[in-house]
């Protein structure tokens, strides 16, 4: 098969109504017959028809090593930051299959699907002559993410705002991120590198016995920020192999550049989940006016129980939630400290006295209105826990 246009976007066009169909549940079922059996199929039979359609393909990249590096290393940093988040917010165990039999089923069913999605994204990308490639890359990364963004849970269902603002932050944005790292790759070295990041970041969370209970919104950020660092970093490799960029055109896309703005990203990931002394926590509840009001950032700073004095507005863990309130009375009873606390608003005191392992810290700054954005987040995480007082 020469390369031709009209059939590369036949062929994208024959994934986008498959994608449909599967995702709008409008032939198959999401069952097990869907799963095990038709998706594996149908991916692996078009990559297949391409191999066999296309044939050999004589692309050559200067950048394939680095490409692997890069990724190797995007991995490891990948499931690091998983691992140290998780001695911070708690482990739990693993919801996936973790026994020999699950990993193999989860490798049939994902791991398969994986792998032929990025040869074919990769063939059909490159099926085509040089002018039109980067069309054709966002086409198929356009078609990818309608695919995995999962239509079908919008069937049905009352969409709010809340609701699409959350779906975009936890699943679109990190998506946008990934098709774009893998078409570029694909444009620029070939399939095995896509396959590797999106296969191995997958094989963690299959073989971890115990996964970190994060939020969403750092899964987000996490999701999204290392497939962009690596972007700019392969981009980088690109145009320093390239014989036609000068050398100002090399400097501008040097991932150096952006080094600030990733450290500053991931001290605030630190910062948000607790690595450092001191974190802040959003105050959701009056409880404490005129103290502290709805909308308040406080910081609260880890301490021990021989540190905290009458008069001090302390963070204490409740079952299922964590309470900011002052205390009004510190007690020592076999040689463990007890306190009793009260919110400032509130008629009367707490009835149960607050144990020295149960205090997270002791407010040591305010700012004014600047917990409002994870008073929404916790709205929209439903179910998940952000860190704010509920103010009890």
């Amino acid at each position: 098969m020469q390369k031709s246009k009209n059939i590369t976007i036949a062929i994208i066009i024959l994934i986008l109504i498959y994608g449909l169909l599967a995702n709008l549940k409008l032939v198959f079922n999401i069952n097990a017959i869907y799963l095990y059996i038709i998706n594996p199929l149908f991916w692996i039979a078009l990559a297949v028809f391409l191999k066999i359609a296309i044939g050999k393909s004589y692309q050559k990249s200067r950048i394939k090593k680095e490409v692997i590096q890069y990724i190797l290393i995007a991995v490891i940093i990948y499931i690091l930051t998983y691992m140290i988040s998780g001695l911070f917010i708690t482990f739990g165990n693993n919801p996936y299959f973790t026994t020999v039999k699950g990993f193999l089923i989860n490798l049939w069913m994902f791991g398969t699907v994986i792998i032929s999605k990025e040869y074919i994204r990769y063939r059909l990308i490159n099926n085509v002559y040089e002018n039109d490639k980067k069309e054709i890359a966002i086409l198929v990364s356009l078609i990818y993410i309608i695919i995995e963004i999962g239509l079908n849970k919008y069937v049905n269902t009352k969409i709010t705002l809340l609701f699409a603002l959350k779906d975009i932050c936890q699943n679109l944005i990190p998506l946008i991120a990934k098709n774009v790292l893998y078409s570029y790759i694909s444009m620029k070295s070939d399939w095995k590198p896509a396959s590797i990041y999106e296969l191995f970041t997958k094989l963690y969370l299959w073989l971890s016995p115990i996964l970190p209970n994060a939020p969403w919104i750092m899964v987000a950020i996490i999701e999204t920020t290392i497939p962009t660092i690596l972007f700019f970093y392969i981009r980088y490799a690109n145009s320093k192999n390239s014989e036609i960029k000068s050398r100002q055109e090399i400097e501008n896309v040097n991932p150096k550049n952006s080094i600030p703005l990733v450290v500053l990203v991931i001290l605030v990931i630190w910062f948000t989940i607790g690595v450092f002394p001191i974190k802040p926590i959003a105050i959701a509840s009056g409880s404490m006016e005129k103290e502290l009001y709805v909308g308040d950032v406080v910081i609260v700073k880890k301490c021990n129980a021989n540190d905290i004095v009458n008069g001090d507005i302390i963070q204490y863990q409740m079952k299922g939630y964590t309470v900011i309130h002052r205390v009004i009375e510190k007690k020592q009873k076999n040689g463990e400290y007890y306190f009793t606390t009260k919110g400032d608003n509130n008629p009367s005191k707490d009835k149960e006295s607050v144990k020295e392992e149960q205090v997270l810290g002791k407010v040591i700054f305010k700012v004014k209105y600047l917990g409002y954005p994870a008073i929404w987040l916790n709205i929209i995480q439903s179910n998940e826990q952000v860190e704010v007082d509920t103010g009890k």
